[in-house]
């Protein structure tokens, strides 16, 4: 038996249409054990106990409580695998960790996601695990759980990082990318309760009255974002999946579960006009009623007259565009390659097609000025102008992995503290925690912010039935109805509406450890990073990065990856925490 954990989710008050969600990754993963032969488990902590909130750290947790989560691991389990897909996660996977190893001291627990991906040494280091997946982990994981059955050696795997002998913390090669995406096999929905998360409106993206179960139809992105942790996740590889084969996986769920909603988690979905166009025909052809959204964000290059209006006629419902800045400079210190006249051409054929659009902005990178932000003011103008329905503006994140982070903590600008975890959370908040724009504070972000939603909302808009603020307002209040929404900023007010009051709530409840506990938590957490940072830079594994974050556009990162996912190391570890 092998035993897959989703642990709790992690929420805080949003204002923002992104939610919980069925967990895409673990079902992946259970999908491929099955298929290998395995008998699999699953203990999902948020459909197991969707209305069960714990105090956290920032926020509260959504799920089982950690004790109750470990009570359910199957006695004969071989294995435990839990994901962390969020930074802001790891203390109670940490924790959660924990309370594994002190039920089953011999037990093997392996982690994976995307922030162990990017820290890995210092997930073994500041915890009990035993392995850390890296990257895609289907192959992985079937071919390690066969190493550890028959007592081998992990130092053939590719893509983990492990715990060796004599207190090292060993990181392997990393796996190459699958190119082959179609034979992977489909997510083994079965494990969790479909019609639960979508009772709790727990889908993800703009809510939909219809039955929800995400999708993925391709995989990675091709773009090297200074933000974003895709290059080191996934490679800037795009690889699609054949659309007829995603047409099936749709229908299936349609049959199964009478699903009728379908947000697609991939990061950069279109990128191919002949890709998306094979897609939407194959639904049309089939005669599929369903509902389709790209709540993520999507490119604009391959979306025209042609492919909008067949997007608004095989379903689509949310079309997100994320050009994160209307300001050039910013996007390209920040490497965003788009040419603002071809997202108002794609915005207009989305548009004139009907379809409910909306643009993703973020602020205070650290770059950022005031008149940065400034010109974002005639980009939204222009935006409202052409009749987009909605705008988030988030606060920039210092993710780990990226290359802006490695530029701020090379620098000395991040400390990994409890600050720096919970700023991690912040980037839907109204208010910022913390500032890496050295030239704004946080409030001069909460002024901009507030600027830019007052901007766009309290404009007129082209569309006759957009009528400026009080009716954007009335939009809003709408999303408490019942029923589908027609708009994001119905499900962002519901949103903010439920995670406020659970904020509330939860601020006078149990947490999830005591508050000195928690505080010591992260206390040599910093130390052990800086160790392993300066390990790798002495050992040519990593470069020290440019402090000057607008001269990051200059470099290709793919150079600095292959250095870090083809150079086996062994570092010497710290005590296991706990």
């Amino acid at each position: 038996m092998i035993c897959l954990v989703r642990p709790p989710a992690v929420e805080s008050f949003r204002f923002a249409t992104t939610s919980i969600s069925m967990p895409l990754g673990i079902a992946y993963i259970a999908g491929a054990l099955e298929a290998a032969g395995h008998k699999v488990a699953v203990v999902d902590a948020v459909g197991q106990g969707f209305e069960k909130r714990t105090r956290y750290y920032k926020g509260y947790l959504v799920g089982l409580a950690l004790e109750d989560i470990v009570a359910r691991i199957p006695a004969d389990s071989k294995l435990v695998g839990i994901s962390c897909i969020f930074t802001h996660e790891w203390p109670a996977v940490l924790r959660l960790i924990e309370l594994v190893k002190k039920r089953f001291p011999v037990l093997p627990v392996v982690i994976g996601g995307e922030h162990c991906t990017s820290m890995p040494e210092f997930c073994l280091m500041t915890s009990k695990a035993d392995v850390v997946v890296l990257g895609e982990g289907e192959e992985t994981i079937v071919e390690l759980v066969a190493a550890l059955s028959a007592g081998r050696s992990l130092d053939t795997v590719d893509g983990i990082a492990w715990r060796g002998g004599s207190g090292t913390v060993q990181v392997n090669k990393r796996r190459a990318r699958r190119v082959d995406v179609d034979a992977i096999k489909l997510p083994a929905w079965d494990h969790f309760d479909v019609a639960g998360y979508h009772a709790r409106r727990f889908v993800g993206g703009m809510y939909s009255d219809r039955i929800t179960v995400p999708i993925l139809a391709t995989r990675g992105c091709p773009y090297q974002c200074t933000y974003c942790s895709s290059p080191n996740m996934w490679t800037p590889r795009w690889i699609p999946r054949q659309p007829k084969l995603v047409v099936d996986e749709i229908e299936s769920y349609v049959k199964r579960y009478n699903a009728g909603n379908f947000p697609f988690q991939d990061l950069t979905a279109i990128i191919q006009k002949e890709w998306i166009v094979e897609f939407c025909q194959e639904v049309l052809r089939r005669g599929l009623r369903i509902n389709w959204q790209l709540s993520s964000g999507t490119r604009s290059e391959a979306i025209d007259d042609e492919v909008a209006e067949l997007l608004r006629q095989s379903g689509m419902i949310n079309m997100a565009y994320a050009p994160e800045s209307g300001s050039e400079t910013t996007r390209r210190y920040i490497k965003k390659k788009m040419q603002t006249s071809r997202l108002f051409e794609s915005v207009g054929s989305a548009v004139r097609a009907e379809l409910n659009v909306s643009v993703f902005l973020v602020i205070g990178f650290p770059h950022d000025k005031a008149e940065h932000l400034a010109e974002n003011l005639p980009f939204i103008d222009r935006l409202a102008a052409e009749g987009v329905t909605d705008m988030s503006v988030g606060y920039y994140m210092a993710l780990p992995g990226t290359e802006l982070f490695h530029s701020l903590y090379d620098d000395g600008r991040i400390k990994l503290d409890r600050a720096y975890f919970r700023h991690i959370l912040d980037s839907l908040a109204i208010w910022p925690s913390q500032t890496y724009a050295e030239a704004l504070s946080s409030g001069d972000l909460f002024k901009w912010k507030s600027r830019l939603y007052r901007r766009f909302y309290g404009a007129k808009k082209k569309r006759a039935d957009r009528k400026g603020l009080a009716a954007s307002v009335k939009r809003a209040l709408s999303g408490f109805k019942k029923g589908g929404h027609r708009s994001k900023l119905q499900t962002v007010f519901r949103n903010a509406a439920t995670t406020a009051m659970d904020t509330v709530r939860t601020r006078f409840k149990r947490g999830w450890m005591p508050r000195h506990e928690e505080h010591a938590l992260f206390a040599d957490w910093d130390a052990i990073y800086r160790r392993i940072r300066e390990g790798k830079l002495a050992r040519g594994v990593a470069v020290r990065a440019i402090a000057d974050t607008s001269r990051l556009h200059e470099n290709n990162v793919v150079a600095a990856l292959r250095r870090d996912h083809e150079t086996p190391r062994v570092f010497e570890a710290p005590a296991a925490a706990g």
